[in-house]
């Protein structure tokens, strides 16, 4: 039976500081966005901590006890289901190594502090870009990066309480020209980074959202362009906090009133956008790509999609649900990303057609867990897999790749004919071949929402 992240949390508080957990570290090896060593960061994070008696004051007044639960810090149009583990993940060729948990999102969306924290150190950097640093409960240290910029009030000292602005989305530093998202780095009270995503298994409350926007539009300079700038990406998500009763702040109300709905994406080509689009797109563009592959209501992945709303992010439920209307229209590669084929048939379709189109016959029958691995269609997963986990789906996923060529083993525990029920390394390995095979990134060797949307269309 599989567990949610949250069941297994105490056993991750007590192992998240040992060896095996920061073994993809090496102390000589540059991490990803510092340019230095990790044992440089590992220096620098204990010398920012022992700046000033006042700071040390300031920091001895956090709770003594790590928070096993991290809460989602971008505030709105992403949760805990949109992110996917990247931690100790290579970076340009092997050189340097991704020490943190890239969190994909719409760039301006508000960064806020999980937790109670003093505000350690702001600076710019060439990999960074622009960062905050924070002392947090339990001795740990938070680093923020590539944000587009500083939260108003953001400076060396400030004490923060948990929903408090950080900055906001961006992609500076070594992200410029890329897609926006924070980099999340979490380090323990000796600076050693360990992996944020088993932690981040919570997310505020829509009441607690709403709180905190309230406060950040007392500190932000220009708070009817954030309220508008928010309705234009959100509007969903307050549409639904208010149906659910809860008070808005007076200036969403006032943008829900005044900002312009995005032009239905039901079919007019016009009102759909004219790039290309991928994983880690946001704005309008992608408003209206969503909002079309919900009117297509092509299967369950656009039923997701629905339940998620036109958020403005292309995250991984909206690659999910066009990689099933691109199977569906018979466009190949059906790979999720939005380009000129797509759009082509995008353009062309009558604004009046909101009804499916049919997937063609010829599509093999899923291969059901248990079945033989002769079966060579597609495998259908109801749960991520990942390191470590134990079930017959396992063993279904391993006669899949098998079957298509992503050899687990060539000979004993899980060869052909020999498939097991465990996922370890070696199903990892042939995992993360199939993931390049298919333009999957990351390509992690995690079985998550993208990679079954992908197994579930063969």
């Amino acid at each position: 039976m599989d567990l949610p992240r949250s069941a297994v949390l105490p056993l991750l508080v007590i192992f998240a500081f040992s060896p095996a957990s920061t073994a993809a570290q090496s102390t000589t090896t540059p991490a990803e966005g510092w340019n230095v060593p990790t044992g440089e960061i590992q220096q620098r994070i204990r010398g920012w901590r022992r700046q000033s008696s006042e700071l040390q004051q300031k920091i001895s007044a956090l709770p003594n006890v790590v928070e096993a639960n991290v809460s989602m810090p971008v505030l709105f149009g992403v949760g805990i289901k949109n992110i996917s583990p990247n931690f100790g993940d290579p970076r340009d060729g092997g050189t340097r190594t991704h020490i943190g948990e890239d969190i994909m999102a719409v760039k301006g969306t508000p960064v806020v502090s999980p937790t109670a924290a003093v505000v350690l150190r702001t600076g710019v950097g060439s990999g960074q870009g622009n960062y905050v640093t924070t002392a947090n409960p339990g001795g740990e240290t938070f680093v923020y990066m590539h944000l587009d910029r500083f939260g108003e009030g953001i400076a060396e000292g400030a004490v923060l309480e948990q929903g408090s602005l950080i900055g906001y989305v961006g992609n500076t530093g070594n992200a410029s020209g890329g897609a926006a998202h924070l980099h999340l780095e979490i380090h323990t009270s000796s600076g050693v980074a360990t992996d944020p995503f088993p932690r981040l298994t919570a997310e505020f409350t829509p009441a607690q959202k709403m709180s905190y926007l309230a406060n950040i539009f007392g500190q932000t300079t220009d708070p009817v362009a954030l309220s508008e700038f928010l309705v234009s990406n959100f509007r969903s998500t307050f549409i639904a906090a208010r149906s659910a009763g809860i008070v808005l702040p007076p200036l969403i109300t006032g943008a829900l009133d005044t900002v312009s709905v995005s032009p239905s994406a039901g079919g007019a080509g016009a009102s759909l956008p004219e790039g290309d689009l991928t994983q880690g797109s946001s704005g309008t563009a992608v408003v209206n790509l969503q909002t079309f592959l919900i009117a297509k209501a092509s299967g369950s992945a656009a039923a997701r999609l629905a339940g998620a709303g036109a958020t403005g992010y292309f995250g991984p439920i909206t690659q999910a649900a066009l990689v099933e209307y691109q199977s569906a229209a018979g466009i190949s590669p059906a790979s999720g990303y939005y380009g000129p084929s797509t759009r082509a048939l995008v353009e062309n379709t009558p604004a009046v057609q909101t009804t499916p189109i049919p997937i063609p016959q010829q599509t093999p029958p899923i291969l059901a867990v248990g079945t033989p691995a002769t079966n060579t269609g597609v495998l259908a997963l109801t749960r991520d897999l990942s390191l470590g986990v134990n079930g017959e789906d396992v063993r279904a996923l391993q006669k899949f790749l098998n079957a298509k060529g992503y050899t687990v083993a060539q000979e004993g525990a899980g060869s052909l004919g020999n498939e097991t029920t465990y996922f370890g390394p070696a199903t990892k390995a042939a995992v993360i071949k199939f993931q390049l095979a298919r333009a999957i990134t990351p390509a992690a060797g995690y079985v998550g929402l993208i990679t079954r949307g992908i197994l579930a269309i063969g």
